[in-house]
């Protein structure tokens, strides 16, 4: 009986010890005495150093508050609450402007008037505060369509808001609520893009062409020109990818034109190119038509594509690329550099090497891969481009995800449910004179069914080191090459994780920052999202939980050099 409970107790003992972590001393935290909890579907935080503005909204209930936080003394310091909004408006996205901060929101006029509204309202950071009246920017008679949702993930995650649901009514009220406008900003945060989608007076995508508008404002909101643009290609024939506004106030936008009407990539095993190519379109005030420029994919089939400004005078044009069988893998990744006129100064491919893909996986898995190398077909599936850094020296990191989505149909019910999942990091730096620096992959496995959630990471760059955050499974502490990574479940607890990788050498650091489930004063952390990490200084960042009984705290993490 004593030999029993002896082994009893040796087995507890040995499981609480791996079950167990020690923290990190690169990093250390401070929590906020709590205050009380706000509820809201969408929460959004800005800082300008000292202090964090929150912003959160609940649409359904036409409120907005505004929240304001002291991060040094480490206290709330302003709550204002605004329930002057439409009824069952929608929010359309917060813009940073240059030190300018503007919240958006559009508003369906009813059946009767049947007008598409876009709102703003400028938010005063020192106050905390809405600064005026709400104004009109947009009034647009009809209904307008979803500004090109298209992605797979980002479809699914705005559907799994309302949570289960059955096709028909519901259907067709969650499309509603999906926004039907795009609003970003120049690299230099000079001029604000809204875009927005015409619906089409022709239901059938081989007949019908999208009409988009354009209109282009200063960081004081005055508009610098407007223009409504039919596309050269029919709606069948066209994707939108990526698009972007510069300095000057030129729109570029990247589209992948099929060659048929399928709307969809066709591959099969003997295809040697792709059955569509990629075009930038030029977009201006000036022009009566949208210029082109066809972008050669030579033998590669592009699976993730992202367009940004590298210099004033230049685009950059990135994502992963594969050669093989299946179109949701990648081989590797690519850069095009090309000038304001669409001209093509530089191509790059880097192939994905053998001995990364095959880091953090199954030995059945690394066997599989092995063959395929030979004959050129080792792949990492559903990879997605997340980041793009463009560095001052020319050089560019690039950040990619694993990221899929599984929808879950029950024909018996009729609902449908989602499964999401974020998994392995692959970050990558290019040198200015196109040669690959380094090549990184992260072990990371998270699923969970509602949404994004406390998944994928949180990426900065800080003290000359390239940083992400994200919650991960205990059993992850120091994986060795050739282990799987264990599951992290959303909404489990887990522990707060900072990868740290050198941007001069590509030497990575992991270290584990807190336990969720073990804060500081005994505080357990609940309703983390990656989205409520906001980079405060140079050596800290600031985030938001709850704690239960109706109070949040936040936490400011400091990252020690």
């Amino acid at each position: 009986m004593k030999k029993t409970i002896i082994l009893i107790l040796l087995v507890i003992t040995a499981t609480f010890t791996f079950a167990q972590k020690t923290l990190s001393t690169d990093y250390d935290y401070k929590v906020s005495k709590p205050y009380k909890v706000v509820d809201a579907r969408s929460k959004e935080y800005f800082s300008n150093g000292k202090e964090v503005l929150g912003v959160k909204i609940k649409a359904n209930k036409n409120q907005v508050l505004l929240q304001k936080y002291n991060v040094d003394n480490m206290t709330e310091i302003g709550k204002k609450t605004y329930n002057d909004l439409p009824k069952n408006f929608l929010y359309e996205g917060l813009v940073q402007a240059q030190g300018k901060y503007y919240f958006f929101y559009s508003s369906w006029s009813g059946k009767k008037t049947k007008h598409e509204r876009l709102y703003y309202r400028e938010i005063d950071f020192e106050n905390g505060t809405f600064k005026g009246e709400s104004k009109q920017v947009i009034d647009h008679q009809g209904k307008l369509a979803e500004f090109y949702v298209s992605n797979q993930m980002d479809r699914a995650i705005a559907m799994s808001a309302f949570g289960s649901y059955s096709y028909g009514k519901m259907f067709s009220a969650m499309f509603a609520g999906l926004p039907k406008f795009k609003i970003s900003t120049s690299t230099d945060e000079s001029k604000i893009l809204i875009q927005y989608r015409k619906k089409p007076k022709v239901r059938k995508d081989t007949k019908s062409w999208d009409i988009i508008g354009y209109k282009v404002y200063d960081t004081e909101m005055n508009e610098t020109w407007a223009k409504t643009y039919t596309m050269p290609y029919t709606e069948r024939r066209m994707n939108i990818l990526d698009n972007l506004i510069d300095q000057n106030g030129k729109v570029f936008m990247l589209a992948k034109v099929f060659h048929d009407d399928s709307n969809r990539d066709k591959k099969r095993r003997r295809d040697k190119s792709a059955n569509y190519h990629i075009e930038l379109f030029e977009i201006t005030d000036t022009a009566d038509k949208i210029k082109t420029s066809k972008i050669s994919l030579d033998d590669k089939f592009i699976n993730d594509i992202v367009l940004v400004q590298s210099k004033d005078d230049e685009l950059l044009c990135s994502g992963f690329y594969n050669k093989g069988k299946s179109k949701n893998s990648s081989d590797g990744l690519f850069t095009y550099k090309i000038d304001l006129d669409g001209k093509l100064i530089s191509k790059n491919h880097y192939e994905i090497p053998l001995e990364i893909i095959n880091q953090y996986v199954k030995n059945r898995t690394k066997k599989k891969n092995a063959k395929k190398d030979k004959k050129g077909k080792a792949e990492i599936n559903a990879l997605a481009l997340k980041n793009i850094i463009t560095n001052g020296d020319g050089s560019i990191t690039l950040v990619g995800e694993k990221s899929y989505v599984i929808e879950h149909r029950n024909y018996k019910t009729g609902q449908t449910t989602y499964t999401f999942f974020y998994e392995d990091v692959l970050i990558s730096k290019i040198n200015a004179n196109g040669e690959l620096a380094w090549m990184k992959k992260i072990p990371k496995r998270q699923t969970g069914r509602i949404g994004k959630g406390g998944l994928s990471y949180s990426y900065f760059n800080a003290n000359g080191n390239h940083y992400l955050i994200y919650l991960d499974n205990v059993k992850n502490f120091d994986l060795p090459l050739d282990k799987r990574p264990a599951m992290h479940m959303d909404g489990k607890g887990g522990y707060l994780t900072a990868v740290k990788i050198n941007d001069q050498t590509g030497e990575l650091v992991k270290g584990s920052i807190l336990d969720f489930r073990k804060i500081k004063g005994g505080i357990v952390a609940y309703q983390f999202t990656t989205d409520r990490i906001v980079k405060t200084k140079e050596n800290e960042f600031f985030v938001e939980v709850y704690k239960k009984k109706k109070e949040d705290v936040f936490l400011r993490v400091e990252m020690k050099k």
